[in-house]
């Protein structure tokens, strides 16, 4: 079940910037899992990745045109962090391992190059930050999501070398291993 995401009119002017650079865009983090109906927390920030040919497009060409048009950006270690006027905050991070052809290939398109992807793949990249809100959201997860696909999800976690971090979590929260 994938519920409808209102875009934002700032996020649309940041996902065509993105798309005039031919990146595309992956809605991650608690939004995501909302739209897959596992996660029932609210999140005031709205968390992006994107895939792009070379990063020093987000150094150069992507900074410089949010800065353009209003956009306050501030760099972080994991990638951009993204104020509008409205005060909307918008991370756009940096690819991470897992963005490669499955991932792509399994990902929902919302609108023109933003793409939602699957919830086992969201499950992957909540592993890979493992904050606390992390933990309590794969909770979350497991507990409303209809169809986790446990194949993919194991054989997603073993290509992060995330095995024992996922069995640890599995353990705690009564799901099968990996």
């Amino acid at each position: 079940m994938v519920k409808n995401f209102e875009l934002p009119e700032e996020l649309i002017e940041i996902l065509q910037i993105l798309e005039s650079l031919n990146a595309k865009a992956y809605l991650i983090g608690a939004r995501a899992l909302l739209m897959h109906g596992a996660l029932a927390r609210t999140t005031r920030d709205i968390d992006i990745m994107i895939n792009v040919e070379d990063l020093k497009i987000l150094r150069s060409e992507l900074t410089e045109k949010l800065r353009e048009k209003g956009f306050l950006v501030q760099w972080r270690s994991w990638g951009l962090l993204v104020k509008s006027k409205s005060g909307l905050e918008i991370d756009i991070n940096t690819p991470m391992l897992i963005l490669d052809e499955e991932f792509q290939k399994r990902a929902i398109r919302i609108w023109r190059n933003f793409y939602l992807p699957s919830v086992e793949d969201l499950i992957v990249t909540k592993l890979m930050s493992l904050e606390r809100k992390d933990y309590a959201d794969i909770k979350e997860v497991f507990r409303l999501a209809k169809n986790i696909d446990f194949e993919y999800l194991c054989k997603r976690i073993s290509q992060a070398n995330l095995k024992r971090e996922f069995n640890r979590i599995a353990s705690r929260i009564g799901v099968r291993k990996c």
